[in-house]
């Protein structure tokens, strides 16, 4: 047996592998699973997408390999969806790149940009792909514990000296996954502030921004300096239902994206040109397209939210993103209950425990399931509370 390289040491197990196996170990026992665990939706891809990738599958053109450049109609489309929406100015050529999904993009940025011994800032508890990104540019992590005393936003205010001065790059989320939280204009500003002053790569992951209930999200390219050291990654995954695609893409500052560039150059050859026309299609039309999807997930939120609080559980009603994050009684942690609630209730629930260091009493729930099963699921999480916490 050949061992993996060192600096899959700094790489845990991915959180959602484990996840995996224990849905199946359960499912091999013959129990009823409910799986809440991933935030992969369980709605098919709107009809239209569907009908516009098959119309450009007809176009011989888009079977070549779409390298990089990719097509001007999907990075045109991303302009004006960026202009429509944020009210942001960019270039198509010099301030946009296509994504196989964003998660290839989070993990590939650090690569371009961050040198061995250099220091990451991350979000605690955070997507798996910042540290991902972060051991394979052999740097150094460190995290930014998320709490609910601080609304679940980064205090960079509490960053040491020492860390600040090494720190290449800054990674953030919001609407945040896993805590739902979201940030206003005037949170990103300090960020752009505190980037620009420490010469430091303000990256978001913006893969919420498009699901939101009350109140639109901002974004951070129309923050103060975000222009000169930012960049964002946006997905279509979740927003129309295309986990599957992998389509997403990433606008910003001019040599982040031709950082990106180069390195997905040496990688990859691109996005499948009939995807990019489709996504073109999808945000042109994002705001019919994602309404009922907003509808839906709204009402989901609703009804688990209010099954929740009658238990010994609590959870904040979200402002956007699709999942619902919950704070078990204090002392409990989230791995355990999460490993028992699946093995004796047959629920897949998402640890916090599993993302970070900040949040190990808190679970995330997806809303990826009808109102029924939710229903369902939520009364078994209240059976499992009598039985394995009073």
């Amino acid at each position: 047996m050949f061992p993996l390289a060192k600096r899959f040491e700094k790489i845990p197990p991915h959180l959602f592998a484990e996840v995996d196996r224990l849905k199946r170990e359960a499912v091999a026992r013959g129990q009823d699973v409910i799986d809440l665990g991933v935030g992969d939706p369980d709605i098919p891809t709107p009809q239209p997408i569907i009908d516009a990738l098959a119309q450009a599958l007809k176009n011989p053109t888009n079977h070549r390999y779409p390298y990089q450049a990719g097509s001007m109609h999907y990075r045109e489309a991303i302009v004006r969806f960026l202009k429509r929406r944020y009210t942001v100015q960019l270039d198509p050529v010099n301030n946009i790149i296509p994504l196989i999904g964003t998660k290839e993009g989070l993990a590939h940025f650090p690569i371009a940009f961050v040198n061995p011994g250099d220091v990451v800032l991350s979000p605690d508890p955070g997507y798996p792909a910042y540290v991902t990104g972060t051991a394979l540019a052999d740097a150094e992590l460190h995290r930014l514990p998320l709490l609910k005393k601080n609304k679940f936003l980064m205090d960079i205010d509490a960053i040491p000296d020492p860390v600040r001065t090494k720190a290449r790059l800054i990674f953030f989320n919001y609407p945040n996954n896993p805590t739902t939280a979201p940030a206003d204009l005037e949170y990103f500003n300090k960020i752009g502030r505190f980037c620009k002053t420490h010469s430091i790569i303000g990256a978001h992951d913006a893969a919420y921004q498009e699901l939101f209930f009350e109140q639109a999200p901002t974004s951070f390219l129309q923050a103060e300096g975000a222009s000169e050291i930012g960049i964002e990654f946006h997905s279509l995954s979740k927003t129309f239902n295309m986990t599957g695609w992998r389509a997403g893409f990433a606008a910003g500052e001019t040599s982040l994206i031709a950082g990106l560039n180069r390195i997905k150059t040496n990688i990859d050859t691109g996005l499948f040109l009939g995807i990019q026309e489709a996504a073109a299609f999808a945000l042109d039309h994002v705001e019919e397209l994602s309404a009922p999807m907003i509808e839906l997930y709204k009402k989901r939120r609703d009804a688990v939210i209010g099954g929740l609080n009658k238990t010994p559980i609590r959870a904040d009603i979200p402002s956007a993103t699709i999942y619902v994050w919950a704070e078990l009684p204090e002392g409990m942690n989230s791995m355990d209950f999460a490993i028992k609630l699946v093995n004796t209730k047959g629920v897949v629930v998402t640890p916090g425990a599993g993302l970070g260091t900040a949040c190990t009493n808190y679970f995330r729930i997806a809303l990826t399931a009808t109102e029924a099963r939710l229903a369902e699921a939520v009364q078994r999480i209240g059976e499992f509370c009598k039985n394995e916490m009073l």
